[in-house]
C-alpha cells in the first residue's frame, strides 16, 4: 500500500534526542538521507520476504511486529511505537526481513536507506551500542513471550491428554464389559450349535450339515473376537499377571501349526519350522505364550498371498539387559509393512491397508478381525520382561518383500512374572 501525504516533520531535532552523542555532521547526514512516510491503521509499512535495505524510525502512532506462518496464518510477536527503530536487524545481517511491519494504528515513519545508515554506524559506536541494546531488549522480550506462549500450549495440551486418556479410558471400560457381557451367550450358543451339529439328524441332511457348519463357524469366530477383547483389555490394564512354570516352544508352535493347518493347505502356504526342536525351557505362562505365537503366525498367514511361505525360526542369544534369551522369528513372504507402521501395528485396532477391501476370514488373504492380535503379541511378550518388534523393507502388495517378527524371551526365571506396565 502507498503511503499517505507526509506529515512535516524537523527530521534533524527529531533524531537529535534519538541519537544522542552523535557528532553534528553525522546527524546532518542522517537528517538529509531520512524521508518521512505517513500510513494509514492496517497498512504494511515493510513486508516479510522483502530485502532488508531500509531502517525506520517510527515518528508517529504504532506498529505490529507480525511473523507468517507455515500454514499461511500469521502471529503477534510485538509492538513498536515513537522512537523506535525497525529493519535494523536485516540491513546488521545483509538478508530479508524475517517479519511484517504494520501500522497498527495511523503512522508516520523516518525512512533511512541502508548505506548511509551503515557508514553512521561505523562512525559511532555509541550508536551501535545503542541499537544492540534496542535488539537485545526486544529479543529477551520475544523469548519472554515465547515461553509464555509454550507454557500455555503445553498446559493446553496436558489438558487435552487427560480428556484424551479419560475418554480412552471410558471406551475400553465399554469394550471390555460388553465383550465380558456377550462372551457368555455367545459360548453358550457355539455350544448348542455344535451339539446340534453331530446330532445324527444334522448329519445325515448335506444342507443342514451345511447350514449348521456356517452357524459354528461364525459363532466360533466371534467368540474368539469377544476373548481377544478381554485378552487386549488386561494388556491395557495391566491385567497380565502370570506364574511362571518351564514351557517348551516347540509344543506350543506344534499346537499353533495344528490350529492353522487347515487354513494352510486351503492357501497353498508353506509353514516351515527352523531351529524350534532345540530351543531349550523358558520360563512363562504356556497359555500366554500360546497366545503370542498363535496371533504372530496368523498375522503372517493373513498377510501372504496363496502359495507363500511363513518360516518361524528359533534360536538362544545373549541380550543386553535381559541375559540368555529364546529367540523366535516369524518371517513371511507378505506384503510387508510400510516404515512408518512398524511401531503403529501394535497398537490395539490399528490397522495396515484400506480395511474396506479386507475380507471377512480371519485367515483369508487381508483378512478382516478387530485388529487386536499384534497388541495381544506384544502385551504377552512383555508380561513375560521380553522383546518384541518388526522389520521389513517396506509394504509392496505386488512385490511382496515380506516381514519378520522377532520375539526374546528370557530364559531365567525372574524375568517372567510382572504384569505389563
Amino acid at each position: 500500500m502507498e503511503p499517505s501525504t507526509p506529515l512535516q516533520v524537523d527530521i534533524k531535532e527529531f533524531l537529535r534526542p534519538l541519537l544522542l552523542g552523535l557528532a553534528e555532521e553525522d546527524l546532518d547526514v542522517m537528517a538529509q538521507a531520512g524521508v518521512i512516510h505517513s500510513f494509514p491503521a492496517g497498512a504494511a509499512i515493510c513486508s516479510e520476504g522483502e530485502p532488508g535495505n531500509v531502517v525506520y524510525i517510527i515518528v508517529q502512532g504504532r506498529v505490529d511486529i507480525i511473523k507468517r506462518l507455515d500454514d499461511a496464518s500469521e502471529r503477534f510477536l510485538h509492538s513498536l511505537g515513537p522512537g523506535e527503530f525497525v529493519g535494523e536487524m536485516a540491513i546488521l545481517q545483509e538478508g530479508i526481513r524475517t517479519a511484517t511491519v504494520r501500522a497498527a494504528e495511523p503512522t508516520t515513519v523516518l525512512e533511512i536507506s541502508r548505506d548511509p545508515f551503515l557508514v553512521i554506524l561505523g562512525r559511532s559506536p555509541s550508536l551501535g551500542i545503542r541499537i544492540l541494546v534496542r535488539m537485545s531488549a526486544r529479543l529477551r522480550d520475544a523469548d519472554q513471550q515465547a515461553i509464555a506462549e509454550l507454557r500455555r500450549a503445553n498446559e493446553e495440551l496436558t489438558r487435552a491428554l487427560w480428556q484424551l486418556k479419560r475418554l480412552d479410558q471410558t471406551k475400553s471400560d465399554f469394550i471390555r464389559l460388553s465383550a465380558h457381557e456377550l462372551r457368555t451367550p455367545v459360548a453358550a450358543l457355539l455350544g448348542y450349535t455344535q451339539m446340534m451339529r453331530d446330532n445324527p439328524l444334522v448329519q445325515a441332511s448335506a444342507e443342514l450339515r451345511t447350514l449348521v457348519e456356517g452357524v459354528v463357524a461364525g459363532t466360533a469366530r466371534l467368540h474368539r473376537v469377544f476373548n481377544s477383547i478381554l485378552d487386549v483389555s488386561r494388556v491395557m490394564t495391566g491385567g497380565l499377571q502370570i506364574q511362571p512354570t518351564p514351557v517348551s516352544i516347540p509344543v506350543i508352535m506344534d499346537g499353533v501349526v495344528l490350529e492353522f493347518r487347515r487354513a494352510l493347505e486351503e492357501r497353498r502356504l508353506t509353514l516351515e519350522q527352523v531351529g524350534i526342536r532345540g530351543l531349550p525351557l523358558c520360563w512363562g505362562d504356556p497359555d500366554l505364550l500360546y497366545k503370542v505365537f498363535y496371533h504372530l503366525v496368523n498375522n503372517g498367514i493373513k498377510y501372504t498371498p496363496d502359495g507363500g511361505r511363513i518360516t518361524v525360526s528359533g534360536r538362544t542369544v545373549n541380550v543386553p539387559g535381559l541375559g540368555r534369551c529364546v529367540e523366535v522369528a516369524v518371517r513371511d513372504t507378505g506384503i510387508g509393512i510400510a516404515p512408518q507402521d512398524l511401531e503403529l501395528i501394535f497398537e490395539k485396532f490399528y490397522r495396515t491397508g484400506e480395511p474396506a477391501l479386507h475380507s471377512s476370514g480371519t485367515t483369508s488373504f487381508k483378512g478382516g478381525g478387530p485388529g487386536l492380535g499384534l497388541a495381544i503379541a506384544r502385551g504377552g511378550v512383555l508380561a513375560h520382561g521380553g522383546r518384541i518388534w518388526a522389520e521389513s523393507p517396506g509394504y509392496d502388495e505386488e512385490k511382496c518383500p515380506g516381514s519378520r517378527f522377532i520375539v526374546q524371551l528370557p530364559l531365567s526365571e525372574g524375568s517372567a512374572g510382572s504384569s505389563v506396565p
